[in-house]
């Protein structure tokens, strides 16, 4: 079963990237990373760490040798 685990601030998250708050807030304003806006926290933004790790993991590239076995 998995642990809840509390929502991340925009200054956890950036931190947690490795991103500047100025360009995770560019993410947000594009739609390009996962986050939520409750209704009535007006300006408010958390994240889950899950999606922000898949958010890092994605669009693996594979190695010269795991290529090399597919074929």
């Amino acid at each position: 079963m998995e642990t809840q685990r509390a929502a991340l601030s925009v200054e956890q998250a950036a931190t947690f990237l490795g991103y500047t708050q100025n360009y995770l807030y560019k993410l947000i304003h594009e739609k390009k990373i996962p986050h939520f806006k409750p209704a009535g926290l007006r300006g408010r933004v958390f994240f889950k760490q899950t999606d922000l790790e898949n958010f890092i993991f994605r669009n693996r590239q594979g190695t010269d040798y795991e290529t090399k076995r597919g074929a």
